[in-house]
């Protein structure tokens, strides 16, 4: 008798199979004033009370001094993006098929 209760189906992935092959995302710069509710003084956008959610594995494409931040919607936030704290910077970020990977 054959226990298939250790056996794993090739056509399905477990989120322990996903890490080693963990998705690229694609990164599109955004306009700080569509994603965040701030002013513009002088060269920069200034915001209030914009918490990080987390640090991401992706690197910032255009200074590549640090590792993106996750910020999600919240009082100021209209879109969730990823950040770099860095050259202060916003992301979109995409799956390969161009779905959004952060949902709304």
């Amino acid at each position: 008798m054959m226990n298939h209760m250790n056996q794993t189906d090739p056509r399905t992935t477990t989120p322990a199979d996903q890490r080693f092959h963990p998705s690229a995302l694609y990164l599109v710069q955004l306009d700080p004033q569509s994603v965040v509710d701030g002013v513009r003084y002088d060269d920069t956008y200034l915001a209030d009370e914009i918490r990080t959610c987390g640090t991401m594995r992706e690197t910032c494409p255009v200074c590549g001094d640090g590792h993106l931040q996750l910020v999600l919607r919240q009082k100021n936030v209209r879109i969730p993006h990823l950040f770099c704290l860095e050259c202060t910077r916003c992301f979109g970020a995409f799956l390969e098929d161009g779905t959004p990977a952060l949902i709304e």
